[in-house]
């Protein structure tokens, strides 16, 4: 474990043992004595899903934290509404319900102390008992969720009236039956797709027919020949699309932009197929390139703004090339016009505020702070679960903002005591 000081405020740094990296104290949970886990929270959970008990529950041991599957259900299910694809696993159900196990309602008020892995037998006894079904009652329900389940296959009731009347369970177990739970657009037939819907390759022109061997042979020796003749077409108007809207003239710019035209048929293929997690790190990567090659709109603005554009740029050049504007003009030997009564009075106005103003320098001091404190907001945003937040950490924020309130009010004080002497000393 390693301080890490930046400015008022202390991070602490842990090292997971898993991964060996070291990160904020927020990437890593607590456990009930308030001692932080070894592991970080990725490598926790890498392998929790959120559906199976065993994958989880030595999760809850290991930090003393007790098992109520009641409690649990109702944040996973919230999840997998949110995400069905991907809210079956990872930390987010995991620090929500220890943020959960937290609250008043889980402490035990003959200790004062919270409930831990030992009272989750008791807990879900005294509290969240269920009353046993009887064979009958349990073969009625299953009959309801087979007639639920036919009913929406074959198209009796809609995908909504589905989702409302079939538990969580069900709906992950049938996930396939529902078209915005898979590709986009996709039509699921007896568990498989029905594609005969969409245009077929046979009846799309091929754009690579006029193609000669000199063609394939160059386009083979650019782009590679792992892709097919149509890819290097598009490929290739990539590129001359690029050269024409940019200005490239080093071969390592060149090759950036061959990767970027690579990656870029890549993660346009994924999202066609629904790869939305292949998708997102190609677009990162595409990103990467773009903004490393400088193929952005910005850099042809940039570009742009090198002409000319105003009568100051034709001053400001005609001083540096010692043309026939002198660079050096006595002040008062020409007329001062708005422009330049505007300059002297910012400056002056500048002046005053940083050596007379008296609460400035605090000023600048809490601005800093609040920078600080947002920086290490964000650093944390990925891993910051509710139950990082406690009742004292609420109590001193309304405290902090009770000792700034007095700071100000003592420092503006001071500056209307300050002007007051100024100004009685001007009248004498």
């Amino acid at each position: 474990m390693a301080n890490v000081k930046s400015g008022a405020a202390v991070t602490k740094k842990y090292t997971c043992s898993r991964c060996k990296k070291t990160m904020s104290e927020l990437k890593f949970y607590k456990h009930r004595d308030g001692s932080k886990d070894e592991m970080c929270k990725d490598c926790l959970c890498a392998h929790v899903n959120n559906f199976e008990p065993n994958t989880f529950t030595w999760i809850l041991e290991r930090l003393d934290y007790p098992y109520i599957p009641a409690e649990w259900n109702i944040l996973r299910d919230r999840k997998f509404q949110e995400d069905p694809r991907g809210g079956t696993g990872g930390s987010a159900v995991m620090g929500k319900y220890l943020a959960k196990m937290k609250l008043k309602q889980f402490t035990n008020k003959a200790t004062g102390q919270q409930y831990g892995w030992a009272d989750s037998e008791m807990l879900i006894q005294e509290r969240y008992a269920e009353p046993e079904l009887t064979e009958e009652e349990k073969a009625a329900q299953e009959a309801q969720k087979e007639e639920l389940k036919r009913a929406f296959e074959e198209g009796t009731i809609s995908e909504a009236e589905y989702k409302t009347l079939a538990s969580t369970e069900e709906q992950k177990e049938n996930i396939d039956l529902m078209p915005d739970f898979n590709l986009p657009g996709a039509v699921v037939v007896d568990g498989g797709f029905q594609d005969d819907i969409y245009m077929s390759e046979d009846e799309l022109p091929d754009p690579a027919k006029d193609l000669t061997d000199e063609d394939k042979i160059y386009l083979a020796m650019k782009w590679g020949r792992l892709y097919k003749p149509n890819e290097w077409v598009a490929l290739e108007q990539k590129y001359t699309e690029m050269m024409d809207s940019f200005d490239i003239q080093d071969a390592d710019t060149r090759n950036t932009l061959i990767l970027m035209c690579k990656t870029d048929l890549k993660m346009n293929q994924a999202i066609d197929c629904g790869d939305v997690d292949g998708y997102q790190k190609l677009a990162r990567v595409s990103d990467g390139l773009r903004k490393s090659g400088k193929f952005t709109a910005a850099q042809n603005k940039d570009k742009d703004n090198e002409q000319i554009s105003c009568v100051g740029q034709i001053v400001a050049f005609c001083e540096r090339e010692e043309g026939f504007i002198p660079k050096f003009v006595p002040e008062d030997s020409i007329p001062q016009d708005i422009i330049d009564v505007i300059i002297q009075d910012n400056q002056k106005y500048l002046y005053n505020l940083v050596t007379k103003d008296l609460g400035f320098g605090q000023q600048i001091e809490n601005y800093l702070k609040k920078i600080q404190l947002e920086h290490e907001a964000a650093e944390g945003d990925y891993g910051v679960e509710e139950d990082e937040i406690q009742d004292e950490d609420i109590a001193k924020y309304y405290e902090r903002i009770e000792d700034e309130k007095a700071i100000d009010s003592e420092i503006t004080q001071e500056s209307n005591a300050y002007e007051k002497a100024g100004d009685s000393n001007g009248a004498s």
